[in-house]
């Protein structure tokens, strides 16, 4: 699967369709959304697990700037990433602590990690949230997608799983050291709103707001 492409059966909806909602101050009619910047070029940057690529824009005034944006290996093959929000049969969520480098410490994280290329979002799915908790799902379902962030180029997939059970077997890389934890949907929700808790917030909240939790 492409990052371009969007999982069978899936209605999802494309980068940059706002579906033309909402409207301007005091109820007035919508304005019309700014001009996109025209891509001149891209070359290398940064070449490592991340990669920074150099972008030049020219802007809708004439005017060129450059860019900075990040994603993956450039030779790695892979273009997206999955985040799954697992559900037990009893409703609890399974949650994994883990250190991250970036804010330096053990965090609590949802389960998910890169899409193989050529794989199927769902079964990235499936295979991270088994090789990451040990756990199975009956069922899992890719319920959106979104940016990584507004420099990425990456699209992060995010899907429910559900009838998560202890019944497989974790399968860690080198450098991780997952701790399968479940939460209650309550202590989930704590954990969200406590500063710097969580990474991967907005997958989770998507994925709340999927399955009807928020």
């Amino acid at each position: 699967m492409t990052a371009e492409s969007t999982p069978a059966g899936e209605s999802l909806s494309p980068a940059g369709d706002s579906g033309g909602v909402g409207s301007g101050p005091n109820g007035s009619p919508r304005p019309a959304d700014p001009e996109p910047w025209v891509l001149l070029e891209e070359k290398p940057g940064f070449d490592g697990f991340l990669t920074v690529k150099l972008r030049r824009y020219r802007l809708p005034d004439g005017r060129e700037v450059d860019w900075d944006v990040f994603g993956p290996e450039l030779d790695s093959g892979f273009s997206s990433g999955v985040t799954v929000l697992p559900l037990t049969p009893e409703g609890r969520i399974v949650t994994i602590r883990m250190f991250r480098a970036g804010p330096d410490q053990v965090v609590t994280n949802l389960p998910g990690g890169l899409v193989d290329p050529g794989e199927d979002p769902e079964a990235g799915g499936r295979r991270e949230l088994e090789e990451e908790t040990g756990y199975t799902c009956e069922s899992i379902e890719v319920v959106g997608w979104l940016w990584a962030s507004s420099s990425s180029v990456f699209r992060k997939y995010v899907a429910i799983a559900r009838g998560c059970r202890p019944d497989g077997q974790q399968h860690l890389d080198e450098t991780e050291d997952c701790v399968p934890v479940e939460l209650t949907v309550d202590e989930f929700r704590t954990e969200l709103r406590k500063p710097g808790q969580m990474t991967g917030t907005d997958a989770a909240y998507v994925a709340l707001d999927h399955a009807g939790l928020l």
